[in-house]
């Protein structure tokens, strides 16, 4: 919260923060595992009812994340878990997916988001999930599938512009020929789970990026492949600028790109290293108000700010989740295997906007319980204000938590005398400043200071 990074100072804040484990969440994971206890069932258990649970699957999978994304305490871990589902992405509902992402987001991207790169890349490499999703799982030496291949270095490592070429693209495949799945039926049993199969593996010799893979390697040429991946610059610049991307602005300045991709190769990929080095740079210290919000950060920043203590909605959830899916940001929805986009340019459209002003009323719905998404405490927001300037001064410093411009607090503060019949410092009757400020709420949170990080 504001108040933890004003107490601590911004510097501490970071470095606890990175330190995630040392964090209490009370029993938040305890009450996912009530609330969504697919989310953390293994495929062996998930096969047993696939293809009837892929709706409740999914919609515990994203409910799971979103709970995360809202009471955890461990704020900056969320947000790396989100840039690495992102960057790994792997659409949930995928054929025989609903069984496998579970484990994926526990065992890959929660395991290893604050990690080490490579260790992070070479737990994907050998996900079910992901060898499902982009059809490795049907590599083999007669007949290569390029698909995990390609994505590996334009999207995983390298970038589109990061120096391979088409053969390499088809050596990669061949190195990663074998690198299968167990589906049920699979005489070792265990489905949904990591398989490498030396009988249809291309033991042949392979040139990768100019590095030859000597004949006769197995599961190993793969894992060659991955050790050459993270020690190219290319892999450090393009993870550099994702990264600045999603904590500076959507076109970051070079100097802070060519840091942190330093702090890639100096620490041989670790996250946190590289972290630090984005954190410690002026272009960080300086970009409030330059992010545009995306869907997810919206609506979490939303039920974080109007009702940071409440307890879950009795619907578990399933507001939220038809709340986002509306908004265009469902976790593990997007389609293809580039992940959402984190750019401004996307977002920032008329159906977008509408989408956020419409859902930001319903916080002027508290007496229909049908709608009560957030659950307000509107005493912790108003400060027991007496009067509407000081009213409105409450709401903007605990929701926007940043000041109006001069021009836009007049234009309020006439607004809210208008409508309330009652002079700025005049003071109020009871009960009057509750009935005034769900629509203040609903302004303020549809206000473009709102969209803005």
């Amino acid at each position: 919260s504001l108040s933890s990074i004003q107490s601590l100072g911004i510097d501490t804040y970071l470095e606890n923060q990175l330190d995630y484990q040392s964090i209490p969440d009370g029993d938040l994971e305890t009450t996912i595992e009530t609330l969504f206890p697919l989310a953390n069932q293994t495929p062996a258990q998930l096969v047993t009812g696939f293809p009837d649970n892929i709706g409740v699957v999914a919609q515990q999978m994203v409910g799971a994340t979103q709970y995360r994304q809202i009471f955890s305490q461990r704020q900056l871990y969320e947000v790396m878990v989100e840039f690495w589902s992102d960057h790994f992405n792997i659409h949930l509902l995928n054929g025989f997916g609903p069984v496998l992402k579970p484990e994926d987001d526990r065992d890959v991207i929660r395991a290893h988001a604050l990690g080490n790169f490579r260790d992070l890349l070479g737990a994907s490499a050998s996900s079910p999930s992901m060898l499902f999703y982009l059809d490795n799982f049907l590599n083999i030496a007669a007949a290569p599938n390029e698909n995990y291949a390609r994505e590996l270095m334009e999207l995983h490592t390298l970038g589109v512009d990061g120096g391979y070429t088409e053969d390499d693209v088809k050596e990669v495949a061949r190195c990663f020929t074998g690198w299968t799945i167990r589906f049920p039926g699979d005489a070792s049993g265990n489905p949904g789970t990591f398989k490498y199969e030396p009988a249809v593996h291309d033991s042949l010799e392979k040139v990768v990026l100019g590095n030859t893979i000597a004949a006769g390697g197995q599961q190993t040429d793969g894992e060659q492949v991955l050790d050459l991946l993270v020690s190219h610059p290319s892999t450090a610049r393009f993870i550099a600028t994702k990264l600045c991307r999603r904590f500076i602005s959507d076109s970051p300045d070079t100097a802070t790109v060519d840091a942190v991709a330093n702090a890639f190769t100096t620490s041989n990929g670790d996250i946190k290293t590289m972290l630090r080095a984005l954190f410690a740079s002026d272009a960080f210290r300086n970009t409030a108000d330059l992010k545009f919000t995306r869907p997810a950060e919206y609506l979490a920043g939303a039920l974080r700010v109007l009702a940071p203590d409440s307890d879950y909605p009795s619907d578990d959830g399933i507001l939220f989740f038809y709340a986002q899916l509306i908004l265009g940001q469902s976790p593990f929805y997007w389609p293809t295997p580039d992940g959402y986009p984190d750019t401004k340019d996307y977002w920032a459209n008329t159906g977008g906007l509408l989408n956020r002003w419409r859902l930001s009323f319903l916080s002027y719905a508290p007496y229909i319980p049908e709608i009560d998404v957030f659950q307000i405490d509107y005493d912790s927001l108003t400060n027991n204000a007496d009067n509407i300037a000081n009213l409105l001064d409450a709401l903007v410093d605990n929701i926007l938590m940043r000041p109006l411009s001069e021009d836009d607090r007049s234009s309020m503060l006439d607004w809210m005398v208008s409508e309330a019949g009652y002079a700025e410092a005049e003071t109020l009757p009871a009960g009057v400043a509750e009935t005034i400020a769900p629509v203040v709420m609903a302004v303020l949170i549809s206000s473009a200071y709102f969209q803005l990080r």
